[in-house]
């Protein structure tokens, strides 16, 4: 079997099994994600009543959609999760809302032909394999329509391994203050070094460049989570 498809495997049975309290211990472990979201919801450039077309791109239980619902209601969203217990979530908290759809599958897999007015995601890409994001990227750029926003909160390394060090202690203390037993801590940066794929923020916003995406900044960071976003 590929690597990269067995370690999406894995992500995708850890995500399973979590999906039922993972809202409960997800805030344990992401810093300030209320504000990155809001912040990400804030940040799209369209008025309220526009009848926009999203895309949620690893939706996980529905955190960033709802947001983005409550600032858009006639928004419609296609909510993306590879885990089938996450949409079930996300199901029961965006509530029965006939502009939300739900795609069960791998973001890479999704059929990106149609064309929508923004693309967010929030800690999914560093998920992604980085031979691989440009190709991801390529997709996103060419669904957006022209002005099309792509917006995304995740996790980035540093090149200065002091800096990645002290990342690394602030998120630890961080998940210690707000209740995470030392062992559980532990566990979750063993994880993140196993399964994930985060990049050099430089790099991630060089492919981006790549692609073609123009005016890209950064909304909020903290340590090593960021929120930043580009327009087509």
């Amino acid at each position: 079997m590929d690597v990269s498809k067995e370690r999406f495997l894995k992500i995708k049975e850890h995500f399973e099994k979590e999906a039922a309290v993972f809202d409960k211990f997800f805030f344990k472990v992401m810093p300030h994600y209320e504000e990155m979201t809001q912040g990400l919801a804030n940040a799209l450039p369209f008025t309220k009543n526009e009848k926009l077309k999203i895309i949620d791109l690893g939706c996980g239980t529905g955190n960033l959609s709802r947001k983005i619902i409550k600032a858009y209601p006639n928004a419609q969203i296609t909510c993306i999760d590879m885990a089938e217990n996450m949409l079930k979530m996300a199901k029961v908290k965006l509530g029965a809302n006939s502009n939300v759809k739900f795609w069960l599958g791998d973001v890479r897999n999704f059929d990106y032909a149609k064309k929508y007015d923004a693309i967010v995601a929030s800690m999914v890409l560093h998920h992604v394999e980085g031979k691989e994001k440009p190709k991801l990227y390529h997709k996103i750029y060419n669904s957006l329509i022209k002005g099309g926003s792509f917006f995304n909160i995740d996790i980035f390394v540093s090149a200065n391994s002091h800096l990645q060090k002290m990342y690394m202690d602030k998120w630890k203390t961080f998940m210690k203050a707000n209740g995470l037993a030392v062992h559980k801590t532990n566990d979750m940066i063993k994880r993140h070094e196993r399964e994930d794929r985060p990049v050099v923020f430089k790099d991630e916003i060089a492919i981006m460049h790549q692609v073609g995406f123009k005016n890209i900044d950064i909304v909020l960071k903290y340590y090593n989570f960021a929120l930043y976003g580009a327009i087509k």
